[in-house]
């Protein structure tokens, strides 16, 4: 395979493509040996725990990505020491794998897996008078306090956003700062939540009252951020299984994430949207209306999910790159978009 280093040395430029499975899944994927394998050409990334599976020796260290946990992030509580927890992982030649020891990363990168509602500011108390009752057809609408989300110290989102201030002001030895060497991954709930909400905050509910959780601190961290993964996958806690984005969820949520990612009401920016990338998991969507035709084959459950991320509001976020978590029985067909799109 081909390796040149070059390309883990800076900021991971897009487009990026992380695959996050088992050894099995990630080797069905990349073929290494093979005459059509990926190449390590500066695209292609390993999250844990691939250790010595993945690539003959460690011509794969460049490219495995170094992990920190939400739970981390939360425990570690202020933002000066969340920015040096992750000053640390980016900092260091080697990493962490669960059972496997240190590993010997030296991508230089971190991934924060996964930022989840913990990270949203505390929501009014509807049960209050002030929030209680809803108008009736034909009654004139009823009057809501004018809920201002507000971050506030100690706040986990608040403290993450500060922190990535901090390593923003942090030049990087290889180019960039240190925020820049930092991704993202973004549960399922968030991203349904703001892709469901409604108003200036995606908070509101129909009834004009937040229902919805907001991330306002969250948001500056992400801005400053190297990579914003989407999970594009819900997650079944009682089964422990996991199903892709509905079509519908796909059409809108995307566009509505990247929107609350510039600012509040505010169209979407480039520049931040080139810092978000789609992470995909195994399965068919479950099929709406206006979906592209090729999802009603439920014998192409990847080929409907890039047709779905190719329609013209989210190409975008696909030119930039893509992950893959957990892709057992797909792998082939998943591997057949990546190498059209990334490793022609």
């Amino acid at each position: 395979m081909v390796l040149i280093a070059a390309g883990a040395t800076t900021a991971a430029a897009a487009p990026m493509v992380v695959l996050y499975a088992t050894p099995a899944t990630n080797r069905a994927i990349v073929r290494p040996g093979a005459a059509d394998a990926l190449h390590l050409n500066g695209r292609l990334f390993v999250q844990e725990p691939n250790v010595g599976h993945l690539f003959a020796g460690d011509s794969d260290r460049p490219y495995r990505l170094s992990r920190v946990t939400a739970e981390q992030i939360v425990q570690a509580g202020s933002a000066q020491a969340i920015a040096g927890l992750l000053r640390d992982h980016i900092a260091a030649s080697n990493c962490s794998f669960a059972g496997s020891g240190r590993a010997g990363c030296r991508s230089h990168l971190v991934f924060i897996d996964e930022i989840d509602a913990r990270f949203a500011e505390r929501a009014p108390n509807l049960k209050t008078p002030a929030w209680r009752g809803r108008t009736s057809r034909g009654q004139k609408k009823r009057a809501f306090p004018n809920y201002v989300p507000r971050p506030r110290p100690g706040q986990p989102g608040y403290e993450l956003g500060k922190a990535m201030e901090i390593l923003a002001a942090l030049p990087f030895p290889g180019g960039g700062t240190y925020a820049n060497r930092a991704h993202f991954y973004i549960a399922p709930g968030v991203i349904s939540s703001l892709g469901i909400g409604r108003g200036k905050y995606h908070n509101l509910g129909r009834d004009r009252r937040p229902h919805f959780r907001t991330y306002e601190g969250l948001r500056t961290a992400l801005q400053r951020a190297g990579g914003v993964w989407l999970e594009m996958y819900h997650f079944d806690t009682a089964t422990r299984t996991r199903s892709p984005f509905t079509t519908r969820e796909w059409m809108t949520h995307p566009t509505r994430f990247t929107r609350y990612l510039t600012a509040p009401g505010a169209a979407a920016d480039p520049a931040l949207i080139a810092k978000v990338r789609f992470m995909m998991s195994r399965g068919a969507p479950l099929t709406h209306a206006a979906a592209p035709a090729v999802c009603q084959n439920a014998a192409q459950p990847q080929t409907c999910q890039f047709a779905l991320a190719s329609l013209p509001q989210n190409a975008p976020i696909l030119a930039n790159g893509v992950g893959q978590y957990r892709m057992e029985g797909d792998e082939a067909e998943w591997r057949a978009h990546v190498k059209r799109l990334f490793f022609p």
